[in-house]
């Protein structure tokens, strides 16, 4: 049974390893939008769309890192709309 959990783990860290090699800023981004929501919320719907809304967002983030655009102006820019 310790071999299928080692094979398990050892693609688990090939997959890490090319996702921060190839997309760091996405994989990261995702990464920190997951954890964050996962601290701010317990069980339920409304609460894993907030979940869901902070992986997205990481992402969006870590997108715009990989394309070297400017998130502080883009941040400004979204959030003095409104």
């Amino acid at each position: 049974m310790s071999s299928i959990w080692q094979g398990i783990g050892e693609k688990l860290s090939r997959f890490i390893l090319w996702a921060l090699e190839h997309h760091p800023g996405k994989f990261i981004g995702t990464s920190i939008g997951f954890v964050l929501g996962l601290l701010m919320v317990t069980l339920g719907f409304w609460r894993t769309m907030v979940l869901v809304l902070f992986a997205i967002l990481g992402f969006i983030l870590g997108k715009r890192q990989d394309d070297h655009q400017d998130i502080i102006a883009w941040l400004e820019k979204n959030i003095n709309k409104y």
